[in-house]
């Protein structure tokens, strides 16, 4: 059965962030690869799995702010999260918070989301089986015996982890991960 695409922002039935023709223009911009190469073949309905899986992967991220609404499906649009290039600036030469400009609006999805799914997605359709990994992905052998570890430094996303390129994407707007920082008090 044939998987359709809802991207209505903040949707109740929302399953993508992106309609294929969206994340089709943020693929054309890519580097040619063989994961381009293979997204440029697939069909459509093989893409838009692809959309679909890279939407419920991303959703189980712990993103900052809250959810803009209850009846919402997706985690975005979120109130209250501040735009991460927007605060660099701000810190930077001092000035005062400007609310309209500084948060996203309830209505808004940021583009590093759009950017991370259609990325997500191109390397989902070329590799469909790329997140249900064992975890050992990321060594070249393990032994228990005198304890041998080999780490795999060829790329490989241990299990339920996404791609670096997705992970830097989503710098800024999530509360935990690498390029963020989690303080507590002791």
């Amino acid at each position: 059965m044939a998987i359709a695409i809802d991207a209505t922002v903040g949707g109740a039935n929302a399953n993508s962030y992106l309609t294929l023709a969206d994340a089709s223009s943020i693929i054309d911009g890519f580097v040619e690869s063989d994961a381009v190469a293979a997204w440029a073949t697939a069909t459509t309905d093989q893409k838009n799995r692809a959309l679909y899986t890279a939407t419920q992967r991303l959703d189980r991220e712990r993103f900052l702010g809250a959810r803009s609404t209850d009846e919402q499906a997706l985690q975005w649009p979120r109130s209250g999260v501040r735009k991460p290039d927007t605060y660099i600036n701000t810190y930077a030469v001092g000035f005062p918070f400007r609310i309209t400009t500084d948060y996203y609006t309830d209505s808004e999805i940021p583009t590093q989301i759009k950017q991370a799914q259609a990325y997500l997605a191109v390397y989902l359709n070329s590799a469909p089986d790329a997140l249900e990994l064992s975890g050992l992905e990321d060594y070249k052998s393990v032994s228990i015996g005198s304890l041998s570890v080999t780490p795999n430094n060829e790329g490989a996303v241990g299990a339920d982890r996404i791609p670096p390129m997705v992970e830097r994407y989503l710098i800024g707007l999530r509360m935990s991960g690498p390029g963020n920082i989690a303080i507590r008090r002791s």
